[in-house]
C-alpha cells in the first residue's frame, strides 16, 4: 500500500481559462428547461428577487402558545393582585412575545402604567385592547377614568400595528416606521431602501430614504403609510420620474418631539458576547463587523447583518437599543439564500454603543 501525494502551486494553474470554463458553464445551465407533459418549462432561479408576498391575515395561535400564554397570564396576575408590578410586567411581556395583540395582557399593562403615572404608556396599551375588543365595558371604563387624568393623545408615540414598548428614541422609531411600510401590501415589490444619516431640525428628526421597486412604486400609498406610522409630515423629494424610472421613489418623513439619541444609555461591557447572544436569540446572521472608537467611550459599530423579515432584525435592535446611543439601519437589500428561493433581507446597520 503506499500514496501518492500530487501538489500543485497557485502559479502552475490556468485561472483565465478556469474562469471561462466557470462561466460556460453558467451561461449553459443558467436558463436550464426541462420537459413537463411535453412541454418546455424554465426552471431557471432568477438571480434578484423581485418582491414578497405578504400576508395580512391575522395570524393564529398555535395550541402551545396559548398554554405558554395562560401560564404566564396566571403568574402576572398572582404578581399583579400582590401589587409586585416589576414582576407582573415581565410576565405580561412574555405573553406579547407570543401574542403582541392579547386582550387581556394589554389591559393588564394599561393599568399597572397608570398607576405609575405612565400616562402615554398606559394609552398605548389601552389602545391596542381597545382594538382587539371595542365593546369591553371593563376598557370603556377604564378609557373613561384614564381621560381624566390624561386626555388621550390625538397622535400616539407608538407605531399602529406594531406591537412593541413605546419608543424613547427617534433611532427606535424610525425603525418601528419601516417596520410598519414593509408590512403593507404597498411594498410587497420594494427590493431595496437606503436611509441617510437622520437630520435634527428643531424639535424635530428627519429620515431621508429611498426606495426602489422592482415594478411601478406606489408612490401615494407608500407615503400614507409613512404619514400615519410616523405621525409626523412627509415630503416626496423625487420630482415626476422620467419614462422608465417609476420605480425610484426618494423622500423623508418627519418624527416629532423626539431625540435621535436615548438619553438614558446604560453601558456595555462585554460587547462581543452581549451582541452573539442577542443575534442567536433573535435568529439574526451577523456576516461582518467593522469598528471604530469614537470620543466618550464610544464605539461606533457597522453590521452587515442577514435575515428573513425586518421584524426579527427590528427584535435584535430593540433589545440592543438601551446599551446604544443611537442607531440606524443604513441599507437593506432583498436577496436569495444562495441556491434557493428562500427570500432574505441583506442589512447594513450602524450602532454607537456606550462601553463601560
Amino acid at each position: 500500500m503506499f500514496s501518492l501525494a500530487i501538489t500543485i502551486s497557485a502559479a502552475e494553474i490556468d485561472w483565465d481559462k478556469l474562469q471561462d470554463k466557470a462561466k460556460e458553464y453558467t451561461d449553459k445551465n443558467s436558463g436550464k428547461n426541462i420537459n413537463v407533459g411535453g412541454k418546455s418549462v424554465n426552471v431557471s432561479i432568477p438571480s434578484q428577487p423581485t418582491g414578497r408576498s405578504i400576508d395580512s391575515s391575522e395570524q393564529s395561535v398555535s395550541e402551545s402558545d396559548q398554554r405558554y400564554i395562560s401560564v404566564h397570564m396566571k403568574l402576572a396576575n398572582r404578581h399583579f393582585s400582590r401589587k409586585n408590578y416589576q414582576r407582573a410586567v415581565e410576565e405580561v411581556e412574555l405573553v406579547f412575545e407570543r401574542q403582541p395583540d392579547h386582550g387581556g395582557g394589554r389591559f393588564m399593562r394599561a393599568v399597572i402604567a397608570a398607576r405609575l403615572k405612565e400616562h402615554d404608556n398606559a394609552w398605548h396599551n389601552i389602545s391596542i385592547a381597545r382594538d382587539k375588543d371595542p365593546e369591553n365595558p371593563k376598557i370603556k371604563s377604564f378609557i373613561e377614568k384614564l381621560k381624566t387624568v390624561a386626555p388621550e393623545p390625538e397622535k400616539t408615540v407608538g407605531v399602529a400595528g406594531i406591537f412593541r414598548p413605546l419608543p424613547v428614541s427617534a433611532s427606535e422609531k424610525a425603525c418601528d416606521v419601516i417596520e410598519r411600510l414593509l408590512k403593507d401590501q404597498s411594498s410587497q415589490n420594494i427590493t431595496s431602501i437606503d436611509i441617510d444619516e437622520y437630520v435634527t431640525e428643531g424639535n424635530s428628526v428627519w429620515v431621508t430614504i429611498k426606495i426602489n421597486c422592482s415594478s411601478v412604486v406606489q408612490k401615494a400609498n407608500i407615503a400614507a403609510v409613512l404619514e400615519k406610522a410616523a405621525g409626523g409630515r412627509v415630503e416626496i423629494l423625487s420630482g415626476p420620474p422620467p419614462q422608465g424610472e417609476e420605480k425610484l421613489l426618494n423622500l423623508k418623513f418627519e418624527i416629532a418631539g423626539m431625540p435621535v439619541e436615548n438619553k438614558q444609555v446604560k453601558p456595555v461591557s462585554d460587547l462581543r458576547e452581549f451582541v452573539k447572544l442577542i443575534a442567536e436569540e433573535t435568529d439574526i446572521a451577523i456576516s461582518d463587523t467593522e469598528e471604530r472608537d469614537a470620543e466618550n467611550k464610544i464605539l461606533e459599530t457597522t453590521y452587515d447583518i442577514a435575515v428573513r423579515d425586518f421584524k426579527s432584525l427590528n427584535d435584535f435592535l430593540r433589545k440592543m437599543s438601551p446599551y446604544a446611543h443611537k442607531f440606524r439601519v443604513a441599507s437593506l437589500k432583498l436577496a436569495y439564500i444562495t441556491g434557493s428561493q428562500t427570500l432574505i433581507w441583506r442589512c447594513k446597520v450602524q450602532v454607537f454603543y456606550q462601553m463601560s
